[in-house]
């Protein structure tokens, strides 16, 4: 019984340091390859290694658009990561419920933008292999569709998803059915450390957008 439960344990040790090896290292055929894997690895023991990794270069932002279906000058945008950051700088160090849920959407938005790399460099394979044959417009069309059927059926997708009903819930949107909702990461660059005098400078001008989802009938 006791070797029993070393060899499960030793099993258990070497299958998770694995994969951990495999998904944190720079991205290869493996690790596209092994994508939908990964983001069920992530979803349970995700982690982020950055010991050795340069320093942020940016801040992303969440952005939460609800558009009445009846009227699109009716709509409210609610950025929900700048907030949290501030409740969590607030309420240290009992902020574990605010420290969580940054864990949770920070974990989602990494998982979506990796998901996007994935694609893109999908398709750049796919261009040097095939030459230049296709139309460019085609090929952005052919992206762009790629890119918002894999990710709005993923379990990121959802879970920001779901986060966005309980912001209109938290904010009092009323009938939400009523309601279309888009959802947008944006990244803001951060200056470097000898222009940090310059941080509140042309912010709108740094701004770039990552994703945009289509408009979710709610």
């Amino acid at each position: 019984m006791r070797n029993y439960k070393y060899y499960l344990f030793l099993s258990f040790f070497v299958i998770y340091w694995t994969c951990t090896l495999i998904f944190v290292s720079p991205k290869n055929f493996i690790t596209i390859s092994l994508f939908e894997q990964e983001q069920y690895f992530n979803m349970f023991f995700f982690q982020k290694w950055s010991f050795f990794a340069p320093p942020p270069r940016h801040n992303d932002r969440l952005y939460f658009k609800f558009e009445s279906k009846k009227d699109s000058t009716e709509f409210f945008v609610y950025e929900v990561i700048q907030p949290l950051q501030k409740r969590k700088s607030i309420k240290a160090p009992f902020n574990s419920s605010e420290d969580i849920l940054d864990y949770i959407i920070s974990s989602t938005i990494l998982s979506i933008s990796d998901g996007l790399i994935a694609i893109n460099e999908s398709f750049e394979y796919e261009k040097d292999v095939n030459g230049n044959k296709k139309n460019n417009v085609t090929v952005n069309s052919q992206m762009y569709e790629s890119k918002q059927n894999y990710i709005e059926n993923t379990s990121s997708f959802k879970t920001l998803k779901n986060y966005g009903v309980f912001v209109a819930n938290k904010n009092n949107v009323k009938c939400i059915n009523e309601y279309y909702l888009t959802i947008s990461i944006v990244q803001i660059e951060m200056p470097k450390f000898v222009d940090r005098h310059l941080i509140d400078c042309n912010v709108d001008n740094k701004q770039r957008l990552i994703y945009e989802s289509t408009k979710i009938s709610l």
